[in-house]
């Protein structure tokens, strides 16, 4: 019924007209005709300067097509409705005008001659000072529509002839001469303004940086003579007249003086004199005097330098305690001889104390659901060495939703309980390292964890352990972690017979899962270039560690083989074990807003000595939200074995992972996006495992045994995070089913994957 009346109305829109109640004597604007250009002899700037001259002409019409000027969609339904219901004084017709209409867009409006004399300067501010722009009318069969179309006489550029500097101090004309090589003006260069603005910059810069702090661009001018030879422009370069004198010459660093405040207007009664400063503050003094004084980006005496005064910014930020930091320059003196500056550096500290709370609820595949709760307390400059404690209690629970499986006793409600304490210094502590000035960040972390959890109907399983990591940047486009020492100790205190009786029937799982210290230590470097390569940033980052070889080395040290088995530290078995692994990432940016991503992982793990068996937490798997998302976690592999049941998910790990990404990020309206991504890798076994049959690394199987998976998702950006939705389909199962071929997927339907996750994948 709803239909029937709706359609009428749509025939009654739309017979109606687009331009019945525009006023007498105007246009309805319907887009511009493309832009013509004469005169199209080269010059190093025609193309750029026609480009930006016709951003001056776009403008879209009523029903543009993605904010074209030249494309439309084919129903004016907003032209329709303003038409039929602007008289309409009725509550309905109200409705449907405020609904539907779009106010005409006329020629007048659109300001052709407006436009024109933009698009004249634009072509100015790169030489062409004799361009002729026009424009017509293109009326159509009905005379009240028209489009617009321009045109363009680009005329001579002009070029840049002879380019002098005068008038610069004696110590200026050394710098300028100094740089000459660097300079933007040269003889036959197009003129531009970009190059004129260009060039006074520079000078500034360079000023700036050799001392020259009450210097500023607009001391500088620039002259341009057109009238010596034809075509050129004759630049002449020099200061203002009558300057001041403190504003050309250079000055030094002086004192520095830093005061450190808890709150806004806290008086600072206490002063200490240190050999790099002056250190004010109340009661006891907030920062340790090396900590700070190593992040002060100059010395005293050293010519002012803005490169000095913003890494002194950057490093007290980087510190993580401070709210505000300040740096104001004060003349020691009003002499006309003073040449020093005094530094004044002033910091507002963060509440030391904060407190945060998150709560989730975890859906699984294995129809489990519960809820999470984490407490972290926080603690900053507990050591007054710039360091954050924290402390972290962690807690969920999780049951069984399947009636099924109630029924028959398989339930596994599980709960898993944990804490840790952690802390982090801004700065690598060993020897030297305190008082060296960190030009990138870097910092040191040190941690202990325990974690119990229970796995109703399997296991009752503790962990704890620790670790010290450093973190340190060589430059901005490297990063390193160090882990010189980690310690991880897992033992199951209670196990159910359907766990024995799972592990007994793979020995290899169930030797992963043995009580057991993991002492090892690692290595990580990331190589990223996205300040260097906005539009094709990439990202590669390797990792090497080591378990149990410094434990065998005091081994060898007494005497013992380096080969023997079920060595043991504090009576306890310990892994060793070698892994790496490498991951490369990069991205493609092109139009508004779509990006092609791309990515490759490669990682193998490898246990020799104590045992032949991998920890089960150190294997690698894939699946899931992140990974080859047309398939469950830990729902392939390894290699081209299979295992079936409720509890298969164990079997597959395996100790060396190859994995392939590919995603199309485009925008559909507003903040939501979608994607389309292809997915392909496996994990495979280094040594034969007779339980597990075809499960390891073989190039004659290798095009087999790699599953491949696409689909498409939805991503919704609400600013501070990333809502991501994907629907997997699966291509190639990497085991033998019941359909040939390489699309082997029995069911289409069953085999797809729903994915809710943050973030993107990679």
């Amino acid at each position: 019924m709803f239909f029937r009346r709706l359609l009428p109305l749509c025939i009654i829109i739309a017979s109606c007209s687009t331009v019945s109640h525009l006023p007498e004597g105007e246009l309805l604007y319907l887009g511009t005709r493309k832009v013509t250009v004469s005169d199209s002899s080269y010059s190093p700037l025609r193309d750029k300067a026609i480009g930006e001259a016709k951003t001056a002409f776009v403008s879209p019409p009523n029903n543009a097509l993605f904010g074209s000027s030249r494309l439309r969609l084919p129903l004016p339904i907003g032209l329709w409705a303003y038409n039929a219901f602007v008289d309409d004084s009725t509550r309905f017709g109200h409705w449907m005008f405020d609904l539907f209409a779009s106010q005409p867009i006329l020629v007048s409006t659109v300001n052709p001659p407006f436009r024109i004399e933009a698009a004249r300067n634009t072509l100015r501010n790169f030489g062409y000072f004799d361009n002729q722009i026009t424009y017509h009318i293109d009326t159509l069969r009905n005379p009240k529509k028209a489009f617009l179309a321009y045109s363009i006489q680009l005329g001579n550029p002009l070029y840049y002839g002879d380019v002098s500097y005068r008038g610069f101090t004696s110590p200026m004309d050394s710098l300028i001469h100094h740089t000459w090589d660097h300079r933007l003006l040269r003889p036959m260069g197009q003129f531009s303004y970009a190059s004129l603005s260009g060039e006074r910059n520079r000078l500034f810069t360079l000023f700036r940086r050799h001392g020259y702090y009450y210097f500023s661009p607009d001391m500088i001018q620039i002259l341009a003579d057109t009238t010596l030879y034809p075509g050129e422009a004759s630049i002449r370069i020099e200061l203002h007249e009558s300057l001041p004198q403190h504003t050309i010459k250079p000055w030094h660093i002086g004192t520095t003086s830093i005061a450190l405040r808890s709150t806004p207007y806290e008086s600072l009664p206490d002063t200490l004199q240190t050999a790099s400063f002056t250190y004010i503050y109340k009661g006891r003094a907030p920062i340790r005097v090396p900590l700070l004084s190593s992040r002060l980006g100059y010395h005293r005496g050293d010519l002012y330098s803005p490169i000095g005064q913003d890494a002194t910014q950057r490093d007290l930020n980087r510190l993580g305690i401070f709210s505000g930091v300040n740096i104001n320059y004060t003349p020691r003196d009003s002499s006309y001889q003073s040449d020093t500056l005094d530094v004044f550096i002033s910091a507002l500290l963060e509440p030391p104390y904060e407190l945060s709370f998150e709560s989730n609820l975890t859906a699984k595949s294995n129809d489990q659901i519960g809820p999470g709760v984490v407490f972290t307390l926080s603690r900053k400059n507990l050591f007054r060495m710039a360091d954050i404690s924290k402390l972290r209690l962690k807690g969920s629970y999780e049951w069984q939703t399947n009636r099924t499986l109630r029924r028959e006793g398989a339930v596994v409600n599980s709960f898993d309980l944990g804490a840790d304490a952690s802390i982090s210094v801004p700065l690598l502590l060993f020897p030297g390292g305190y008082h060296y000035h960190y030009r990138f960040p870097a910092s040191t972390i040190a941690r202990l964890y325990v974690d119990w959890l229970n796995r109703g109907g399997f296991f009752r399983m503790l962990a704890f352990g620790g670790n010290l990591t450093y973190a340190f940047s060589t430059s901005d486009k490297v990063t390193h972690n160090v882990s010189p020492f980690r310690l991880t100790f897992n033992t199951l205190e209670e196990t159910t017979q359907r766990f024995d009786s799972i592990m007994t029937a793979n020995p290899a799982i169930g030797f992963s899962f043995r009580d057991q210290f993991i002492p090892s230590c690692s290595y990580t470097i990331t190589y990223e270039n996205t300040a260097t390569h906005p539009r094709h940033p990439g990202k590669v980052t390797a990792t090497f560690a080591s378990a149990g070889a410094v434990t065998s080395l005091l081994y060898a040290a007494m005497g013992k083989p380096f080969s023997m088995r079920n060595k043991t530290l504090l009576r306890t078995p310990y892994a060793q074990f070698v892994k790496g692994s490498v991951e490369a990432c990069r991205y493609y940016h092109f139009g508004m807003r779509h990006t092609l991503a791309t990515r490759i992982i490669c990682g193998a793990i490898y246990a020799y000595g104590n045992s032949h068996t991998v920890p089960f937490s150190e294997q690698f798997h894939v699946g899931g939200a992140n990974d080859i998302r047309a398939f469950p976690l830990r729902g392939i592999g390894p290699g081209r074995y299979h295992a079936t049941g409720r509890y298969a998910y164990i079997d597959h790990t395996g100790d060396f992972k190859f994995e392939a990404n590919l995603e199309w990020r485009f925008p559909i309206v507003g903040e939501l996006n979608g994607a389309l991504f292809a997915d392909a890798g496996n994990v495979w076994l280094l040594r034969h495992d007779a339980i597990r049959p075809e499960a390891t690394l073989r190039l004659r199987t290798l095009p087999q045994s790699i599953a491949l998976g696409s689909g498409v998702g939805l991503r919704y950006n609400l600013r501070l995070l990333l809502l991501r939705l994907d629907i997997g389909i699966p291509i190639h199962l990497p085991y033998k089913t019941s359909r040939r071929g390489y699309y082997n997927v029995p069911h289409f339907g069953k085999g797809l994957c729903f994915h809710f996750a943050v973030g993107y994948p990679f």
